[in-house]
């Protein structure tokens, strides 16, 4: 059988493992202090395996369906005013004896509709105010591994087309359990970035009421649930298992390769 560079190249990514095409880790300076300012600057946290979903208050076997991003981390002086560096909003203390972190962020929702509501879709950002507490750690540590928690994060939209208000609300400050965990990874040597990996299992509530003339019309509920957002950490190291995937690949390639030479060499002779 004579393979093609194409389908050489085809066969090639299909054989890839998952690891391979992660998304790239967040990654964030040293300012100098032997650790990370949180939460962290220029990182998205995603739910990829879990959405929050809205059930009370609509027709039977039909959801609202919110795929989030929760990102746009904002320091501001109490009151308002000009963004600050995040490291004006926190402060020694909290539930965990480390630091508690205060900002203003948003919550960015692709929203789908199932059952009655096949075919509603919008993508929906939702401005929110957070408060987390993180456990203690050893600033100049190569490797800083604490526990955190979701104390406050609470936003809202008013008058949207579809949403006469929707609210979403969760930590343990409101009764919603939401315990997380951070470890920060130094890239090489002192005074480098730290991968950060971090991740919270969120109790959360949404409330909403449909607006007027809107296919939420007449509808209005709150439902609450538990689902888990984080960031990428570092890339994992292989498995054996990968480990074999990745040399039948190599293999597979150079065979590839030969028999395309092959057939040049027969080609020009």
């Amino acid at each position: 059988m004579i393979l093609k560079r194409s389908a050489v190249a085809a066969l090639v990514v299909l054989m890839l493992p998952a690891w391979a095409a992660a998304q790239d880790p967040c990654v964030v300076a040293d300012p100098g202090t032997g650790t990370v300012t949180l939460p962290p600057a220029g990182c998205d946290y995603l739910s990829p395996d879990e959405v929050h979903m809205i059930i009370d208050g609509l027709p039977p076997n039909t959801t609202i369906e919110l795929a989030p991003i929760h990102l746009d981390f904002i320091c501001h002086e109490q009151g308002g005013g000009p963004p600050l560096p995040q490291e004006f909003c926190n402060t020694p203390g909290g539930n965990l004896g480390g630091e508690i972190e205060t900002f203003d962020s948003t919550l960015q929702f692709t929203i789908t509709g199932t059952g009655d509501l096949a075919g509603f879709s919008r993508l929906i950002s939702v401005p929110a105010q957070c408060e987390v507490h993180s456990g203690p750690r050893t600033a100049g540590d190569p490797v800083q591994d604490f526990d955190t928690e979701m104390v406050s994060l609470q936003g809202a939209i008013f008058g949207d087309p579809d949403f006469d208000s929707l609210t979403i609300t969760a930590g343990s400050a409101f009764g919603l359990p939401s315990p997380g965990h951070t470890t920060l990874t130094r890239e090489g040597a002192p005074g480098t970035a730290f991968v950060v990996d971090s991740f919270f299992d969120i109790t959360y509530q949404i409330d909403f009421v449909g607006a007027p003339g809107s296919v939420l019309s007449g509808m209005a509920g709150s439902t609450q649930a538990t689902l888990t957002m984080g960031l990428p950490g570092p890339d994992p190291i292989p498995t054996l298992s990968e480990w074999g995937v990745i040399g039948l690949t190599a293999v597979l390639l150079a065979a590839g390769v030969w028999v395309i030479r092959r057939r040049q060499v027969t080609s020009v002779a």
